[in-house]
């Protein structure tokens, strides 16, 4: 069984005073990216755009990585390695190597916060960002945890997630995983978020069928799905 916190929600330490990189050029072309998730439905409709900076952009991927490791490091020590039949499910769908490191917890009376640097990314223009405190579970790395009790599909899509950053790697993950979310206006439909829900869903539907979701991360990462930094935009006006 997961480890279990109940306890009020050590802050660590404060980022508001991290120096931040200097700006570009304001003569540069700026990428946009639409203001609005209602700006556009499916059957179409007009769509708004802003400017965002790469400057801006990069920030927002420093910032990302900067949390995910901050709360990893919070987090690891009291949490749990995976373990009896939680371990034994997830077996023919992951990496020994993974399973041997993850880590899960269990929050109790207690949920996780939502990011240090948010006030600053709305300040720059950043919207539609996730309430994490909402989320049933949140992967750090290769620590999750659960603002809920632990359920196998919750389990298995956190895990998702600590597959990606162990292929990817933590730069190239925060990287798209930053720019996916800007294109698609949404959290849920940004494609490192879009792949692991496909993936819970197709073993929910599944229970027993083993695949392989490293190989299945890889085979998104090295077609393009999971984006670009070199293109990450769509210009439609």
């Amino acid at each position: 069984m997961p480890h279990k916190l109940n306890a009020v929600h050590p802050r660590g330490k404060d980022h508001s005073s991290l120096p931040e990189q200097p700006e570009q050029n304001s003569s540069v072309q700026k990428p946009r990216f639409p203001t609005s998730l209602d700006s556009q439905s499916a059957a179409g409709g007009p769509i708004e755009f802003q400017y965002c900076a790469e400057s801006d952009i990069q920030k927002a991927v420093q910032w990302f990585a900067e949390y995910l490791r901050a709360e990893r490091e919070e987090y690891y020590p009291i949490a749990e390695l995976l373990a009896g039949e939680w371990r034994d499910m997830m077996e023919g769908y992951f990496q020994s190597a993974l399973l041997d490191q993850v880590r899960v917890l269990e929050l109790v009376d207690e949920r996780v916060a939502n990011p240090w640097f948010y006030p600053k990314a709305r300040e720059k223009g950043f919207q539609h960002l996730p309430d994490i405190t909402h989320k049933a579970a949140v992967t750090f790395l290769d620590v999750v945890v659960f603002n809920e009790r632990m359920g196998s599909r919750d389990l298995f899509h956190g895990l998702v997630h600590a597959a990606q950053l162990r292929v990817l790697g933590v730069a190239e993950f925060t990287e798209l995983f930053v720019r996916g979310f800007l294109l698609a206006r949404s959290y849920f439909l940004a494609p490192m978020k879009a792949h692991a829900f496909a993936l819970d869903a197709r073993f929910a539907a599944n229970p027993g069928v083993h695949f392989s979701v490293e190989d299945e991360i890889r085979a998104w990462w090295q077609a393009g799905r999971y984006g670009s930094a070199s293109s990450p935009f769509i210009d439609a006006t």
